[in-house]
C-alpha cells in the first residue's frame, strides 16, 4: 500500500533537528526526502514493505531536506533520497538513489550483523 510521504508504520511522521537530536540508542534508517522529488516517491511502497519487515529492529523515520538543511548538510546529502542508517549513534550504512527493496534489505542486514554496509551508486 502506498503511503504519502513520512507515513510508514509506527513512526512519526517527520523528524527534525531536535527530535533527531533525541534518538536513543537502536537502529535507524534515516530517509532524507522532499515533497516535490519523484524518485523518492517511488521509494516509499520499498519503504513501506522495510518497515514491516524489520519492525521492531530498525526505524524508519523521514527527514525533508527543505525543511531540516542542517541535517542534511551534517550527512553530506547531496542528491535523493539518500537513506543512511545509523546504529547506536553512528553511521553504519549508506544507498543514494532509488534501488530495490533487496538491495536497501542487504543493507539493513549487514548494518544488523554488525558489518559496516556503505553502499552508493
Amino acid at each position: 500500500m502506498h503511503r504519502p510521504l513520512a507515513t510508514y508504520p509506527d513512526m512519526p511522521k517527520a523528524i527534525d533537528t531536535a527530535g533527531f537530536a533525541k534518538l536513543g540508542p537502536g537502529t535507524y534508517l534515516l530517509d532524507f526526502t522532499a515533497k516535490w522529488c519523484g524518485p523518492c516517491k517511488v521509494m516509499n511502497p520499498v519503504l513501506d514493505k522495510l518497515a514491516d519487515e524489520y519492525k521492531g529492529r530498525v526505524e524508519i523515520v523521514a527527514i525533508d531536506v527543505d525543511d531540516e538543511p542542517v541535517l542534511a548538510q551534517r550527512f553530506d546529502v547531496r542528491s535523493m533520497p539518500t537513506f543512511v542508517v545509523m546504529r547506536d549513534g553512528r553511521e553504519v550504512g549508506r544507498v543514494v538513489g532509488s534501488r530495490p527493496r533487496a538491495f536497501v534489505a542487504g543493507v539493513l542486514d549487514r548494518a544488523l550483523s554488525g558489518d559496516v554496509a556503505i553502499a552508493a551508486p
